[in-house]
């Protein structure tokens, strides 16, 4: 029991002292010492009493401006979703308009557990920016695949993961574009340099075979790629598109041989 309540009282204080609570004219403003994505700790407010004696735990209003700065797109639609998730399963509402997290109000009784759930909140809230890029590569390709179907409506089946011919496994496509009678294009989606290097070693290897295709890499961005890479790019590959500025222009690049046919 003695070594119990040794180690239940070094938590306690090892929380208590990383905290700081400070009294200010809406109430009370809470440092600790957990770090943001931005590099600064984590704070909140607990704002009151109201007319009822309540109080509710909130943010500075700046939480998701930084995250938005830092590259946190909220208008995505999975990202909106993430989000919405994360409110409702902490019951943390967003104030648009001031672009304050807050919970609901409680008694000072529970205020405490009210506050543990919202720290909780916000480092959750972190992870939205350690999952943008998965998520923008998700979306990205989410968002080829449905332009591409409405581009071709019904002349090509569209295959993930595609691989050409067995003897070329070894170098699966992003996305398959088929049609009959018609030579099958691979599609790499150019999220990165490694998948631009890919779609380059497929060319090489179907040229060696005597395999006739076309490789395309259709880039999200041309941003990330070197002038290296791109020029290989540009002298090896089929179609070398830019998916951001012309979301359509450049699907249609990609599927021209079979709209022109």
């Amino acid at each position: 029991m003695a070594e119990f309540m040794d180690i239940k009282n070094n938590l306690c204080q090892s929380f208590c002292d990383s905290m700081s609570v400070t009294k200010i004219p809406v109430g009370y403003a809470v440092g600790t010492s957990y770090e943001g994505v931005d590099g600064d700790h984590i704070g909140f407010y607990v704002v009151g009493p109201n007319d009822l004696g309540q109080y509710h735990v909130q943010d500075d209003g700046l939480t998701i401006a930084t995250l938005e700065a830092l590259g946190v797109d909220l208008d995505n639609k999975s990202r909106k979703a993430m989000f919405s998730e994360l409110r409702d399963q902490y019951a943390i509402f967003f104030e648009a308009d001031t672009g304050e997290l807050k919970t609901v109000s409680v008694s000072a009784a529970v205020i405490g557990q009210t506050a543990i759930r919202f720290m909780a909140f916000m480092l959750r809230l972190q992870d939205l920016l350690f999952t943008t890029n998965e998520r923008v590569t998700s979306t990205f390709k989410d968002d080829v695949v449905k332009i591409l179907s409405e581009v071709l409506d019904g002349r090509a089946e569209l295959i993930p993961n595609y691989v050409l011919t067995q003897k070329l496994e070894e170098y699966p496509a992003d996305l398959g574009i088929i049609s009959k009678g018609r030579r099958p294009i691979a599609l790499f989606f150019g999220v990165s340099e490694v998948r631009i290097l890919e779609a380059l070693l497929l060319q090489s290897n179907a040229e060696k075979i005597g395999f006739t295709c076309s490789v395309v890499a259709l880039l999200e961005t041309d941003d990330f790629i070197s002038k290296k890479s791109r020029a290989r790019a540009n002298n090896h590959l089929a179609a070398v598109p830019v998916f951001k500025e012309d979301q359509y222009a450049s699907c249609r690049r990609v599927v021209r041989d079979l709209l022109e046919s």
